[in-house]
């Protein structure tokens, strides 16, 4: 079994995370109800390996993006 890498919990990798975070949703022009912060929070405390929380800020920022997406649509209808 590989060891796994403890980088990923320190504050300044943890910062660089919400960093992306906050620039989807900024990109985004979406209000959200939670921060940059407390999404990240979550799906750090969520996550058991690097691999998976970083599978999760993936879907996270894909889903700002895709709701960035939808935007124009709800606006139409």
């Amino acid at each position: 079994m590989a060891t796994e890498d403890p980088s990923w919990r320190t504050q300044a990798f943890r910062q660089s995370v919400i960093a992306k975070i906050d620039e989807a949703i900024q990109k985004s022009g979406m209000p959200t109800s939670k921060n940059s912060v407390d999404m990240e929070s979550h799906v750090y405390q969520k996550a058991k390996t690097k691999e998976e929380y970083l599978g999760f800020v993936a879907r996270l920022i894909l889903h700002v993006r895709d709701l960035s997406e939808l935007r124009p649509l709800r606006e139409f209808n």
